[in-house]
């Protein structure tokens, strides 16, 4: 008895995302999971030390935002990264979300942050869609690359939702995704909603989500699929 009285103060309350793994985004409108059609929970890739915190959402996060989607910056610890210590972190902070009250979860990240985001494959109550935008994990040096397609194959072999939506996101002339072409097609045979954009001819480069061009030219699609007005 004591648990459920707990649970429905939990839901009565205003989810200020104080309690947690990732705060609330202060660039965004927040009204909370009564009011709400969902959320977003977006994961940035790695930033440096020097850095006082994670670079802001790209475009399409407002784009996505405007579906009345709360949004949620999570915020990873610099220097010790582990990639399992992330996903713990993500799993527990979605289903926080679905314990407040959330219908509609949407999970977007670029580079290190999406590698995170895709474990959400796994649990396919978690999440309705995940956006992946220039998937990275393992760096650059080629003594690392087997390593990083064991791993890329486990991400995708993992995957357990078949009714999930995922966006790929592959641009062109990206040195942390060498072999684009294995890697969709290892994703192309994941239990998932596959929607692969497939090294378009703009914008280009690792970091070719913070462009301008990126969500005029990318974000319809993306959201169309994503997440459908």
């Amino acid at each position: 008895m004591l648990r459920l009285i707990a649970l429905l103060l939990l839901l009565a309350a205003p989810a200020s995302g104080a309690d947690l793994p990732f705060p609330v985004s202060r660039l965004y409108p927040f009204v909370g999971p009564t009011e709400a059609r969902g959320a977003l929970v977006w994961l940035p890739g790695m930033y440096g030390k020097d850095q006082p915190g994670p670079p802001d959402p790209p475009d399409i996060v407002g784009r996505l935002a405007a579906h009345k989607l709360d949004v949620f910056q999570f915020a990873r610890p610099r220097g010790n990264d582990p990639l399992a210590g992330g996903a713990d972190i993500l799993m527990q902070g979605l289903t926080d979300l679905r314990a407040l009250g959330y219908r509609r979860i949407v999970v977007a990240g670029h580079s290190r942050g999406a590698w995170i985001a895709l474990t959400a494959m796994a649990h396919p109550t978690l999440a309705d869609a995940i956006i992946a935008i220039s998937v990275a994990a393992h760096g650059t040096k080629p003594e690392r690359q087997p390593q990083a397609q064991r791993d890329w194959e486990d991400l995708w072999r993992a995957a357990a939702a078949p009714d999930m939506r995922v966006v790929l996101v592959q641009l062109r002339d990206d040195p942390y995704d060498p072999t684009p072409a294995w890697r969709l097609r290892i994703a192309a045979q994941a239990r998932v909603r596959l929607q692969s954009i497939y090294l378009p001819p703009d914008p280009t480069g690792h970091v070719g989500a913070y462009m301008p061009a990126f969500d005029p030219l990318l974000g319809p699609e993306i959201e169309a699929f994503a997440d459908p007005p």
